[in-house]
């Protein structure tokens, strides 16, 4: 029994170390690291891309609105970066769709019909 209890009290803090780990690991990037010129499509379709401009620090979106509203199904007037997500937000200031970071500068989201839409950054000039 007391093996037992020691193993049990051994794993609390390993767990603790563990979450604390994985919590610094995701950094937050900033809007001015983000801001720039992107490029969103359909995946398998970049002919159907949008061009889209990511401004900071006001965090406003530009660029081909009206492409991105047809892409989405819904408009977008502004973004804001979480740990691992880039949201698209409406006017109303709720998050229109969250795109989940796969790989640096490029972020997807798949739609409710399952298609893939990828946000990816242009080179940087």
């Amino acid at each position: 029994m007391a093996f037992k209890r020691m193993i049990a009290l051994g794993a609390v803090p390993l767990m603790l170390i563990t979450e604390v780990g994985m919590a610094g690991s995701l950094l937050l990037p900033n809007p001015a690291q983000l801001a720039g010129d992107w490029t969103l499509y359909p995946e398998n379709e970049p002919v159907a891309a949008c061009q889209l401009r990511l401004y900071a620090p006001e965090t406003r979106l530009g660029g081909d609105l009206q492409c991105l509203q047809q892409l989405l199904g819904q408009s977008a007037s502004s973004w804001l970066v979480t740990p691992d997500t880039l949201a698209l937000v409406g006017a109303d200031g709720s998050a229109v769709v969250h795109f989940n970071r796969y790989k640096p500068d490029s972020y997807k989201w798949i739609t409710p019909a399952g298609k893939t839409l990828l946000l990816k950054r242009k080179n940087k000039d």
